[in-house]
């Protein structure tokens, strides 16, 4: 894809089109799809210089990302100034790829800084800003600022999703606290957003292990009921763990549920395979 891209932009003028800044931006593009970053910052170097070409806001964050997936970081942070030495004024996008480098390479306190900054800069963060930082602060074991962002979030008429709740839920999940993990599940249904594949799958298996065989099978059918599809390992495990606690009625009723239902539509053979264990 980004070979024929890269074709089609060298054939521009044979065919009598100029190549633009927004040629430029789809030729990027389908270099940072393909992850040849490392050709990105080449082209970047090259081409804008050769083919009288201005780089726009999009361009300077294609290579923001460039320079992050390679490792160049403190780099990436220096294209910020470039932008505003052109006179281009970094963007969401620009602030929300930067906070996500830094983040994951648990730079927490550069992040924040980062935050901080575009606030200052009256750069409005989107849902995807808050997710950015909602992760980066559960990753730091921030659990108190996590909960103020994520009330923030509605405060600024900003709707969490069904991942953004799956942030939370996975925090304690992964303390083992039953209790909130739950709490944050009936608040994420409250609130309208509904349960995705991750959250059933995250739930489904802590209930397993804190032997909530009820919710999780109330879990398994509300994923059938609602079309959402999991692993059959998954649904599988609670037809074992009912079994094991005697629990054979409704063990056979999830292996029986399962069976009459389809995973999608267009594959009418996709099906569950669930059967009682030999005990």
């Amino acid at each position: 894809m980004h070979e024929h891209a890269r074709k089609l932009f060298d054939e521009m003028p044979n065919l009598k089109c100029q190549r633009t800044v927004f040629s430029f931006n789809a030729l990027l593009e389908a270099y940072s799809r393909a992850e040849k970053y490392d050709i990105i910052r080449d082209l970047f170097r090259e081409l804008p210089g050769e083919l009288s070409i201005e780089p726009d806001v999009v361009s300077y964050n294609t290579l923001i990302k460039a320079l992050w997936k390679t490792g160049s970081l403190d780099s990436a942070l220096s294209v910020m100034d470039e932008m505003e030495n052109q006179g281009i004024i970094p963007d969401k996008v620009t602030f929300n790829t930067l906070s996500n480098a830094y983040y994951e390479s648990k730079k927490f306190s550069e992040a924040e800084d980062l935050w901080v900054l575009m606030q200052k800069k009256n750069v409005d963060a989107d849902l995807g800003s808050y997710t950015v930082r909602l992760q980066g602060l559960v990753a730091n074991s921030q659990v108190s600022e996590a909960i103020e962002l994520f009330e923030e979030m509605g405060k600024k008429d900003i709707i969490p999703k069904a991942f953004s709740y799956n942030i939370m839920i996975k925090m304690y999940v992964d303390d083992r606290n039953w209790e909130e993990a739950n709490r944050w599940y009936v608040k994420m249904v409250e609130n309208g957003r509904y349960p995705d594949n991750a959250t059933f799958e995250m739930l489904i298996s802590f209930a397993c292990d804190k032997d909530n065989l009820d919710f999780a099978l109330e879990l398994c059918k509300k994923a059938i009921a609602s079309k959402v599809a999991i692993y059959s390992a998954t649904m599988q495990r609670v037809v074992n763990v009912l079994a094991e606690h005697s629990k054979l009625e409704d063990a056979q009723e999830l292996v029986n549920l399962a069976k009459s239902y389809k995973l999608f539509h267009s594959r009418p053979r996709s099906r569950y395979k669930l059967s009682l264990p030999s005990l």
